[in-house]
């Protein structure tokens, strides 16, 4: 059986409650970063009319809703 004192147990709940914290805030902000980037891709602008659709499909120029034009995936950050 393994020795130890209030103290030294006290503090191992401690550290491994802060541990497991910090492990679990890792893996939320990874999971978030991740949802993030992937609806960047599946929100699509159109440069021509300025319709803003969702586009869940792996086309890499889908067509916009409205005019019929094909747009660039994600916010197109160009000037023209």
């Amino acid at each position: 059986m393994i020795e130890m004192n209030f103290e030294e147990f006290s503090m191992f709940i401690v550290v491994g409650s802060v541990f497991l914290l910090l492990l679990l805030l890792m893996m939320h902000g990874w999971k978030a970063k991740s949802f993030r980037n992937k609806r960047y891709y599946q929100v699509v602008q159109c440069p021509v009319c300025g319709e803003v659709f969702d586009d869940r499909s792996s086309v890499k120029f889908p067509e916009c809703k409205g005019c019929g034009r094909k747009t660039v995936r994600g916010y197109d950050g160009s000037l023209g």
